[in-house]
């Protein structure tokens, strides 16, 4: 008579066991089952000098005809030779891609990827979203485009104590928030920095893009 209720209560117990194990394994909105590593790149660029022409496209990066990119991250830092320069940067989604330009060369050019997460090489493969500078305007095509954010930048005087202001578009928290950062999908998107008023010859930027590739 004792053994019948321990059989029901070990049965009750093993279905809630089961149960139990099943919330951290099947996917559910809004519970984190766990972090998966994603493929995940970084490019620098230094001593660029950017285009002076007002709402120009200075640095793009263009999504992948095979993999979804979602850009994590995006800092600039300037400063110049002559006098100091005070300008709104805007970072901007285009549905087209800009043609022409004078993409820049060496350190300024920010096409060097590096891989930056613990994945296995082979497993995460090279990155396939292309990066560019400009050292001569590029032509947009796209005239109408989405405004993801925009910040001041405040580039001082090279030789001068003060520091610089930069702007750091970062995406990467809003993770956090479960909110989702840009993402391109397919050759034709790009995200832009552009510039909002004319900039002095003497600017010279460095900073880097990170980005995700699934």
């Amino acid at each position: 008579m004792i053994k019948r209720p321990i059989l029901g209560a070990l049965g009750l117990l093993a279905l809630c066991t089961s149960v139990l194990a099943q919330v951290n394994t099947v996917p559910q909105i809004g519970i984190g089952t766990g972090y998966i590593e994603k493929a995940t790149y970084s490019s620098a660029f230094f001593g660029l000098v950017p285009v002076v022409t007002s709402g120009t496209d200075q640095i793009c990066i263009t999504g992948s005809a095979s993999k979804t990119v979602r850009v994590q991250r995006i800092t600039i830092y300037g400063q110049t030779t002559t006098a100091t320069q005070n300008v709104a940067i805007n970072l901007v989604k285009r549905a087209s891609a800009d043609t022409g330009g004078t993409p820049a060369s060496t350190t300024a050019n920010p096409g060097v990827v590096t891989q930056i997460n613990r994945r296995d090489p082979s497993v995460a493969g090279t990155a396939t979203a292309t990066l560019v500078s400009y050292t001569a305007a590029p032509t947009i095509v796209d005239t109408a485009p989405t405004y993801i954010d925009s910040q001041n930048m405040f580039s001082p005087l090279a030789a001068s104590v003060v520091a610089a202001a930069p702007v750091d578009f970062y995406f990467g928290r809003d993770l956090e928030n479960n909110l989702a950062p840009p993402t391109l999908n397919g050759v034709a998107q790009q995200v832009c920095v552009n510039n909002a008023a004319t900039l002095t010859n003497t600017n010279l930027w460095n900073g880097s893009i990170t980005w995700t590739e699934e």
